[in-house]
């Protein structure tokens, strides 16, 4: 952290504490912040208020076939959607999710969601280290990619 910090903000730029940055502190979502950034998407969640992001891992990204996950970060559009499909409005903590059965996504469709023994389970991903506060926002980190069903 610099010494002088900038007294005001320009909208346009992102926020040191946004959801983007935040993300890109962590080793495990380096694909997930490329594909939140080449889409746009790092800097508009802002404007969403409080959010709720399941961040799949990169781990989670590689159990895609090379074929199908080159595929999706070559797609903005569609890679847009599906990166849609996993952030919700409002924040919602890991004791939260476990009261959930589901959650509308930014992409319109839900997330089902379920709980086994005290692990969260989102559409079929597992939640590998939750509640990472990014501002009014969290961050769950997921173990593998969920798609919308829309874009199967």
């Amino acid at each position: 952290a610099s010494a002088h910090k900038s007294k005001h903000r320009h909208h346009h730029h992102c926020y040191r504490n946004d959801v983007a940055s935040v993300a890109a502190k962590e080793p495990e979502l380096k694909i997930t912040v490329g594909a939140l950034r080449k889409t746009g998407l790092a800097c508009c969640l802002h404007h969403h208020g409080a959010l709720t992001v399941f961040a799949p891992s990169d781990a989670g990204w590689g159990k895609m076939t090379k074929e199908n996950r080159e595929g999706l970060l070559n797609d903005t559009k569609r890679l847009s959607e599906v990166l849609k499909y996993h952030v919700v409005k409002g924040k919602y903590s890991a004791s939260d999710l476990a009261s959930r059965r589901s959650l509308k996504t930014l992409e319109g469709e839900d997330l089902m969601i379920d709980n086994k023994g005290g692990t969260v389970i989102v559409d079929g991903c597992i939640v590998t280290k939750g509640d990472i506060a990014a501002g009014n926002s969290v961050i769950h980190i997921i173990d593998s990619v969920a798609i919308p069903e829309r874009g199967k």
